[in-house]
């Protein structure tokens, strides 16, 4: 089966929505207006080979090519990772698809390197750890006062506030003690006469 435009599209489409990433999401990752990526999945635009990886990159997806032979097998593979993410490893990749999209939104708006750098590591940092619901929770909240920011001066000390927070979330999961191994057993400690 050849793919159409059409099913490109909707694999588009489909990657986003499921990346939580609204269209101005995107829009800003990648640095185009958000009209742009509309008339993308919409089929309004011819869209060039370069505009098509970058976006699928950004979604966290690659372009193949793949003999005819073999495609039903490795949509068949692809078909099976997705069906062994857990619920919970998805609403993971979505709050960070949309942190990275507030970032990304941010270093347009914001052209401070200094404060992006350190959000952006910060971001990446905690990417390595696992994260609890609260965790995720804190992330999201932080990911989300990022997005409504407003360009200009005035959102720099609400940057770095956000900064700091993120900094105090990855210090606080890098730090935290693991817990102790419950024994199998335990000696009491007070002699029992037999």
């Amino acid at each position: 089966m050849l793919y159409s435009t059409d099913e490109i599209l909707q694999t588009l489409r489909n990657a986003r929505e499921q990346s939580g990433l609204s269209q101005r999401d995107l829009s800003a990752r990648i640095g185009v207006p958000q009209s742009h990526i509309s008339k993308i999945e919409n089929g309004g635009t011819d869209l060039r080979l370069s505009s098509l990886v970058e976006l699928a990159r950004a979604l966290d997806y690659e372009l193949v090519l793949v003999p005819r032979k073999a495609l039903a097998a490795v949509e068949a593979v692809v078909s099976n990772a997705y069906a062994t993410l857990s619920g919970e490893d998805r609403q993971r990749a979505v709050v960070f698809n949309r942190a990275q999209a507030a970032l990304a939104r941010l270093h347009r708006d914001h052209p401070d390197p200094g404060e992006f750098k350190r959000l952006d590591q910060t971001l990446r940092e905690l990417a390595n750890f696992r994260l609890g619901k609260t965790d995720l929770d804190t992330l999201r909240a932080i990911a989300e006062k990022l997005m409504k920011l407003p360009a200009g001066a005035g959102a720099a000390a609400a940057i770095e506030r956000a900064s700091k927070q993120l900094g105090a979330l990855r210090n606080r999961i890098a730090h935290a003690l693991p817990e102790m191994p419950r024994p199998a057993y335990q000696l009491d400690d007070e002699n029992e006469d037999a």
